[in-house]
């Protein structure tokens, strides 16, 4: 068995030794609840800005959807619009010869 300090010569400086081994061995141990804690902390802020950026991603998508959507209308819409140009310019024309015809047969 190891020496201690009841049967040390010095027992003084056993005991200092001693509770030099153990103040060392807390320390360390505290040191590497410090650390672990630090690690524990990033990791969560890590977590927290991935779920933050997937959220603004999934809603930025959804905006984007809805983009999409008004703008497959808008562009039915101006479809339609030059259609209907397309068939007031048809009817304009038929009326402008009709009225040249009639200017030229009288």
């Amino acid at each position: 068995m190891g020496m201690t300090i009841f049967d040390s010569r010095d027992p003084a400086m056993r005991a200092g030794l001693e509770l030099g081994l153990l103040t060392t061995s807390l320390v360390t141990s505290m040191a590497e609840a410090a650390a672990a804690g630090r690690q524990a902390a990033d990791e969560r802020k890590e977590r927290r800005a991935a779920y933050k950026y997937a959220a603004e991603l999934n809603e930025a998508r959804g905006r984007a959807d809805a983009l999409g959507r008004v703008a497959i209308r808008a562009v039915r819409h101006v479809a339609s619009l030059e259609a209907h140009v397309r068939r007031i310019e048809a009817a304009l024309h038929q009326r402008q010869a009709h009225i040249d015809r009639m200017r030229n047969a009288g």
